[in-house]
């Protein structure tokens, strides 16, 4: 049985491909829709330098049915036992979610009144139910009401793929206010470089890191820092940071992201170097560049920080509407041959295994996408077909740059675009090794 289970965000594939970069296939599964199971305790897990996952639980036991009625009562005696944890006194916030039932909102309520008198009848307090408006509380509604610590329960009712139903309790739910600081509170911002989520570019670092070294000992290298969200994410997981760009401005403007990220969040100014520098051209003396950053002398027998590479790379020129197909194939082309030039030019100065993540622009162009019965479809039904995206041509020919693309067990490559409707530019979360 599964020590932990976590709670996957919008598209549920970037989740599980990066918990897999993290911890292994072997530790990982798909419980059920949107819910990924752990073969490890909650505390195992570091789940604040998690981008894809919006909830850690601790799972507290499994009923063998699926019927509603008969997982009530479980849920019930569960709460009546003292292996069920309260306060000693004080406030107490409870919340339901269920995963994979079919349930309505008041259904889920009504048991949650309930649960409220047992709790009451045990604990020195008052307790509060945070009303369901759906089968699942948002994240927000954890955050807010404080679910996930001592003075509040969120129990999760998870309906798995065989037949049995897991019951869990949360324990860890993403940071929102964290989340919005490190995104809007930043000095400097460019919506014209991408505005690159830092959810996503947590993800993106992990699934470059994803290594049995401690992280202080990573550095994470970034040819195309733009305003700095990877840099910032890598620092605060306690990596080391190095980052370039085409553009003088991009550099100052990462400059003073970086400087700001340090005041507030007390981190130490020299773990992070930014220099100008063209991706498809630069060198960046990787070697001496780490052991300056060890502040050791190099010697054959000291282990050195080890380096990795994780960037979103030039996207094209920006779309506000729908572009030509000969404008699309132009950018397309463009976008290809910088990318290609930057592989090249990267490739011989990475020691062989080095891993990299690239979140390379993939263009929606709605090919396909009404074809449902035709064409094999996602497994995430927020993500269109990957038809329906026009992707870089490099994508077949990584092989002949000296470059193997990760698999993933559990999240298919088809299904590794990140992608918001509405948007023409998605981005592919390109994971390599270097030959």
């Amino acid at each position: 049985m599964d020590k932990a289970v976590s709670i996957l965000g919008r598209q549920p594939a970037l989740g599980l491909a990066e918990l897999e970069s993290l911890y292994g296939a072997e530790v990982v599964s798909v419980v059920a829709p949107g819910v990924t199971g752990l073969a490890l305790d909650a505390p195992e897990v570091n789940f604040a330098r998690l981008g894809g996952s919006t909830r850690l639980a601790t799972v507290l036991g499994e009923v063998s049915s699926t019927d509603f009625k008969h997982v009530e009562k479980s849920l019930i005696s569960f709460v009546k036992s003292t292996a069920f944890a309260l306060p000693d006194e004080g406030k107490f916030h409870l919340g339901l979610s269920a995963y994979g039932f079919t349930i309505t909102p008041a259904k889920l309520n009504a048991l949650g009144l309930t649960l409220k008198k047992v709790i009451r009848k045990r604990h020195n307090g008052s307790v509060r139910l945070v009303p369901n408006n759906a089968a699942e509380l948002s994240t927000a509604q954890v955050y807010h009401n404080h679910l996930a610590n001592d003075q509040g329960a969120e129990l999760l009712l998870i309906k798995t793929t065989g037949e049995k139903t897991i019951i869990a309790r949360t324990v860890a739910v993403q940071d929102i206010d964290s989340y919005t600081l490190r995104d809007r509170g930043r000095p400097q911002r460019d919506a014209r470089v991408g505005m690159l989520p830092p959810k996503l570019a947590q993800i993106i670092v992990n699934m470059a890191t994803a290594s049995h070294r401690p992280l202080s000992e990573i550095t994470v290298l970034d040819p195309f820092c733009g305003t700095g969200v990877l840099l910032q994410e890598a620092l605060l997981m306690g990596c080391r940071a190095y980052g370039t760009d085409l553009e003088p401005r991009m550099i100052a403007y990462s400059t003073a992201n970086l400087d700001w990220l340090s005041k507030t969040y007390g981190l130490q100014p020299e773990r992070y170097k930014l220099s100008q520098g063209d991706a498809t051209s630069h060198e960046w003396n990787l070697a001496d560049d780490q052991t300056e950053a060890s502040g050791r002398t190099h010697t054959a027998n000291r282990r050195q920080p080890a380096y990795t590479v994780a960037c979103e790379t030039y996207l094209g020129r920006p779309f506000t509407e729908a572009p030509a197909r000969a404008v699309l194939e132009q950018t397309v082309s463009e976008v290809n041959t910088i990318v290609k030039k930057f592989l090249a030019n990267i490739h011989p100065q990475l020691a062989p295994g080095t891993r990299l993540c690239l979140a390379v622009p993939a263009w929606y162009t709605g090919a396909n996408w009404s074809e449902a019965t035709s064409q094999k479809q996602s497994a995430d039904r927020r993500l269109p077909p990957v038809t329906a995206f026009r992707r870089l041509p490099l994508l077949e020919q990584l092989g002949s740059l000296g470059f193997k693309r990760i698999n993933f067990q559990h999240a298919p490559q088809e299904q590794l675009i990140y992608y918001r409707e509405g948007q023409l530019v998605g981005r592919e979360l390109v994971t390599l090794t270097r030959e």
